[in-house]
């Protein structure tokens, strides 16, 4: 028994400092590995919203062509495209349904 005390001879106060530093630096990398999860996503980028506004767009276009091929009467679509900048545009669909009602919708996109 003496000679294993001889031979592990590590004071207890260095494993206890050891342990404690590597659990606070975990939580400081843990700390950082949220904050650049949550930052860096692909919602946070202007692509996503570009191709997000072209999708809506293509999609309202598609809906308008599919209720507008069976009633052509009094049925009325104008689409207003305005260039606002170098890369951006804005454009606007009215429909005039059955109902006499306007529905307006305004989509921004990058201009290509």
């Amino acid at each position: 028994m003496a000679c294993l005390k001889s031979f592990c001879n590590v004071r207890a106060n260095s494993i206890i400092e050891s342990v404690v530093a590597i659990c606070i630096i975990s939580i400081c990398l843990y700390i950082a590995i949220l904050v650049i999860a949550s930052v860096f996503t692909p919602r946070t980028s202007a692509k996503f919203y570009t191709t997000r506004n072209n999708l809506d767009e293509f999609f309202f276009l598609s809906q308008l062509n599919d209720s507008l091929s069976g009633n052509s009467n009094g049925s009325s679509v104008s689409i207003e495209r305005e260039i606002l900048g170098t890369s951006l545009q804005k454009i606007t669909l009215t429909c005039r349904d059955s109902t006499n009602r306007d529905y307006k919708k305004i989509y921004y996109v990058g201009a290509e």
